[in-house]
């Protein structure tokens, strides 16, 4: 080998180690969004909540579809799920949002109860008494007290998963029914709260939710500057430059390793550690990590509040029991859309209606009465489902909204998102009352859950009919699908639901 020959291969390896030192890694890492640290976009959770039952007394169910697996029938609850014509929108019209693809409805589950008010309580169970006993079970996997009460007795599913998964960013919890619309019309309480949580000092504390779209707007966008889109594109032409140079330098690199001698390869070999090193760094900046963030338009004031729907005994309030919740729950939700594609959040808790909800629904559907007592109780299964329908419309146009936002790597928020609806009330036995084909039971109860994370929903949606188990089961597989239940577990109740997997 010639003097020459092996100075010119040292010289050219001299070169590579200067290209490949000499590239700005620091100036890329500086245009980096602050949390859009990983080559795969984060994982997201939504837990939604109806207060509501199923069905009007002595009716069957209008949601829970006659075929099991893939490509279910929507009846007329859940034709949200689809692309028809919505009956619960008179005179505005409007279709279903085409989502049956990427939402399970998961059926036949039951929450346990126990004999007597007083007596123990089975695990992930509740006492006899209905109305306000089903949330926390649901939602912690904690049995309920053995008196009626409605707050968990353990830090709820979307806590536990915002600990697991939030990393600097916030927890939102919003609520869309502005009152109760009964009696005083409060505001407030433990029926209208979804989200539990540990202190610092061990203690279980209620997160008071959001009901005011201005207040969700201030306190997420109020400051909120999103990227400048000519930066993120100046970014990505930066990006693919230094990558083609990386990659123009191990090439020619690679071809001659096999002429080198021992010491000149040993060499080669570290400056070839480096260049993958960052090629791994640059595969891991998103060229555009928040492409659909942008800041959405002030909603304005809040609907005003309205007065309650009915008094304790039954008589008439003095108000329509409605202050426009269908505008708030769309509110709501574009703001959780929007701060899922910003990464100021990657999880919410949204209560669309308190338990035992009294809300008017002539103004939104146009049927006459409140929800529990004029439609739920008095024979009107139309009108019924047309209110489980509306909690369903709130609840598809969350993962049309999901799936229509891309992600930096071409994908969706909804790929990266688990999604779940739950109920107040499935149908069947009333330990309560003695009836056997009631609304006040937790027999039959479902979930409906949406979204691609984790493997969900991989083969399209499907119905599945899982007797016996817990709604906290398919809890549990939603925070599973995120990586927030390394032990499949929630409170007393354990164990995913396989089929949402397949």
């Amino acid at each position: 080998m010639s003097r020459v020959s092996v100075i010119n291969r040292r010289t050219l390896l001299r070169g590579l180690g200067g290209s490949v030192l000499a590239l700005p890694a620091l100036e890329i890492m500086g245009h980096r969004p602050a949390r859009a640290g990983a080559a795969t976009p984060p994982k997201r959770f939504v837990l939604m909540y109806a207060g509501m039952s199923l069905v009007s007394d002595g009716y069957p169910d209008d949601i829970v579809p006659n075929t099991v697996g893939v490509g279910y029938d929507l009846k007329r609850a859940a034709l949200a799920l689809g692309t028809g014509a919505l009956p619960s929108n008179p005179g505005v019209g409007g279709n279903g949002f085409d989502v049956r693809d990427h939402v399970s409805i998961v059926s036949g589950m039951t929450i346990p109860w126990s004999n007597a008010e007083g007596s123990s309580v089975p695990p992930g169970g509740r006492s006899p008494a209905f109305h306000f006993n089903t949330t926390g079970p649901q939602t912690c996997g904690v049995r309920g007290n053995p008196t009626r009460a409605e707050p968990a007795n353990g830090p709820t599913a979307d806590q536990l998963v915002h600990e697991a998964i939030g990393e600097g960013t916030s927890s939102l919890s919003y609520r869309v029914q502005a009152a109760s619309y009964v009696g005083a019309n409060s505001t407030g309480g433990s029926a209208m709260r979804l989200s539990y949580r540990r202190s610092r000092g061990g203690e279980l504390e209620a997160i008071e939710p959001v009901a005011s779209p201005q207040l969700a707007y201030s306190t997420l966008f109020g400051n909120f500057v999103p990227p400048d889109p000519a930066e993120a594109q100046a970014f990505a032409r930066r990006l693919a430059r230094h990558r083609s140079v990386v990659e123009l330098v191990r090439g020619n690199a690679e071809s001659l390793r096999d002429r080198l001698g021992s010491s000149d390869r040993e060499r080669f070999d570290r400056h070839l550690e480096e260049v993958r090193a960052l090629e791994q760094r640059l595969d891991s900046l998103p060229p555009d990590a928040l492409a659909s963030c942008t800041k959405p338009p002030d909603p304005g004031d809040d609907p005003p509040i309205q007065g309650s729907a009915i008094e304790y005994q039954g008589q008439g309030g003095d108000g329509v029991g409605y202050s426009n919740e269908t505008l708030r729950g769309e509110l709501l939700c574009d703001f959780v859309r929007m701060a899922f594609a910003c990464d100021l959040s990657r999880v919410a808790a949204i209560r669309l209606t308190s338990s035992q909800t009294h809300m008017q629904v002539g103004p939104m559907l146009g049927h006459e009465g409140d929800i529990h007592s004029a439609i739920g109780h008095s024979a009107r299964p139309e009108a019924y489902a047309d209110c489980v329908g509306w909690h369903v419309k709130h609840f598809a146009r969350l993962i049309a909204l999901l799936r229509d936002t891309k992600e930096y790597d071409n994908s969706s928020l909804l790929d990266h998102t688990a999604v779940i609806l739950l109920f107040e009330g499935g149908s069947g036995f009333d330990p309560e009352g003695g009836a056997s084909d009631s609304a006040h039971s937790s027999e039959n109860m479902i979930a409906l859950v949406g979204g691609h994370a984790g493997g969900l929903n991989t083969g399209g949606g499907k119905h599945i009919v899982f007797t016996d188990g817990h709604p906290a089961n398919a809890v549990v597989s939603c925070m599973a699908a995120v990586g927030a239940a390394p032990d499949e577990t929630l409170g007393d109740i354990h164990g995913v639901i396989p089929e949402l997997f397949g």
